[in-house]
């Protein structure tokens, strides 16, 4: 096709890239004199109508996006062969090429290039756009720095009513390799799911390795579905912490978990400042101390609820929808290892290594006191984070449910107990595992008694976070409510164990 004419304007010089869809020539602009790229659908494509449609629509979405990290479309056409995209052609490579090429990169440069592509996602979101497959290949760097996302070939308005709601196949087109566990099971997408891709992409850059791996897509899908982003740190350690926890962030599993959006991340890896306070990476679990006295009110299991199952359930639906994805053609089967251990004892409890703590506000404005939230995991007992005071009563002054820490491990663990140290008695807490959909496994409950504690946590399946869940406040003798945390421990058996 070289040297053929579109349009009677655009002059086909060389093929540069090829994908699933579409590829991508570098062209000349006969009638401006410019040089530019020319992205056309697969000729093999064509007659599949909802191939042509979603090349027609990414025209229509990127046609309103004008922001300087984005790849720009110039003009559009369609002649016998089909439709055509005229983009802005952009003189470097991409980012998966540099990241083979060199491994790592600098933790610095990885901020600084997730931080504009960031920038160009917060403003596609602000227009209602979520582009669904950010992944390295699509983030194009100029021989001057400069940091361009591309290919909104799989974008979709966030404001589409549910009778424009995607196939299943639409869902799932992209690269495994950066699918939140959303885009894999089916539910609605939003730009948390961007915000996820993000956080991987984050890893990647920083490590120089996807987190997760397998046997083809299903694979891989399902371990975005079923595990959490590894610490970067454990696997190089010079990772700064507070970027480490910016990747872990965005990648929960869950889109409550993540960043709420695309500026809020950019706003994480400007100010260094994550949103959680953070451990040093440990790949060896601290050595045990003995609590000074056990805690904490009695519970029924009967009132604990156990989302394990739900969670199976879930798995097993995504893997019926990857199979389906996948076209069916083989048979496939997996066991979930039942929770509770069979009735085997746990090995030797020990201090659980946290990588970080996060203040957690989800009624209110998101934060809750962040500028001491790492004194209630620090090695002083006696410095404490505290809640804000709240006025008129203790249950927050009926503006909110509750306040809390969600403690992060650096890789997912069984907790069996929890080592408490308030200065604030009275203060009444749920101990709470795993979210899944919105609600989290009581794992236990009680009241502060203004010393150290040491709370029985009821079995569950390992988790990477817990939560500590502040349900009613002390009164603070000065007119006000609140609640402080001295030190929050978790104890069970070790990391990964």
């Amino acid at each position: 096709m070289t040297d053929t004419l579109l349009g009677e304007r655009y002059r086909l010089d060389q093929l540069i890239g090829r994908g699933g869809m579409a590829a991508v020539w570098s062209a000349t602009d006969t009638l401006l004199g410019r040089r530019v790229a020319i992205k056309r659908l697969h000729a093999g494509l064509l007659a599949d109508e909802e191939h042509a449609e979603r090349f027609r629509r990414e025209a229509v979405l990127v046609a309103r996006l004008s922001h300087p990290n984005l790849v720009h479309l110039l003009d559009r056409g369609e002649d016998r062969d089909g439709p055509y995209l005229v983009m802005e052609l952009v003189e470097g490579e991409n980012l998966k090429t540099r990241v083979r090429r060199e491994g790592a990169l600098d933790p610095e440069e990885a901020a600084r290039i997730c931080g504009q592509v960031g920038r160009a996602l917060a403003y596609a979101h602000g227009q209602g756009v979520v582009h669904r497959d950010i992944k390295a290949q699509n983030v194009l760097l100029t021989a001057d720095g400069e940091v361009k996302l591309a290919d909104f070939g799989i974008a979709r308005l966030m404001e589409a009513d549910e009778g424009e709601a995607l196939t299943r196949t639409d869902m799932l087109l992209g690269s495994a390799d950066y699918l939140s566990p959303e885009q894999a099971d089916g539910r609605p997408v939003d730009a948390r799911t961007d915000v996820y891709s993000l956080g991987i992409l984050l890893y990647e850059c920083l490590t120089g390795a996807l987190p997760f791996t397998g046997e083809g897509f299903v694979a891989v899908a399902m371990k975005h579905c079923s595990e959490p982003l590894p610490d970067p740190r454990l696997v190089r350690p010079a990772v700064p912490d507070w970027l480490a926890a910016c990747a872990m962030r965005a990648a929960a599993k869950e889109p409550a978990e993540r960043y709420p959006d695309a500026a809020r991340f950019v706003a994480a890896l400007q100010d260094r400042d994550p949103g959680t306070a953070v451990m040093p990476a440990v790949t060896t679990p601290l050595p045990g101390r003995r609590g000074a006295a056990r805690g904490g009110d009695d519970h029924d299991d009967d009132t604990a609820r156990r989302p394990r199952r739900r969670r199976g359930r879930r798995l097993l639906a995504v893997l019926a929808v990857l199979l389906v994805i996948a076209g069916g053609a083989a048979a496939a089967w997996f066991v979930l290892e039942p929770g509770g251990g069979g009735g085997v004892d746990p090995p030797t409890s020990v201090p659980l290594t946290l990588s970080a703590v996060r203040d957690y506000d989800p009624q209110g404005d998101g934060t809750e006191n962040p500028n001491d939230r790492g004194l209630a995991i620090d090695p002083d007992p006696e410095t404490a984070w505290f809640t804000e005071q709240y006025r008129d009563s203790a249950e927050f002054g009926g503006l909110k449910d509750g306040v809390g820490l969600i403690l992060r491990l650096t890789e997912p663990a069984t907790a069996t107990q929890m080592v408490l140290v308030s200065p604030t008695p009275g203060v009444r807490f749920q101990v709470l595992g795993e979210l899944v959909g919105t609600e989290r496994e009581v794992l236990a409950e009680g009241e502060t008694t203004g010393g150290e504690q040491v709370i029985d946590l009821a079995s569950s399946a390992p988790s990477q976070a817990y939560l500590l869940w502040i349900t009613r406040l002390a009164d603070d003798g000065q007119g006000g409510f609140w609640a402080g945390v001295g030190k929050v421990e978790l104890r069970g058996a070790p990391n990964g164990t």
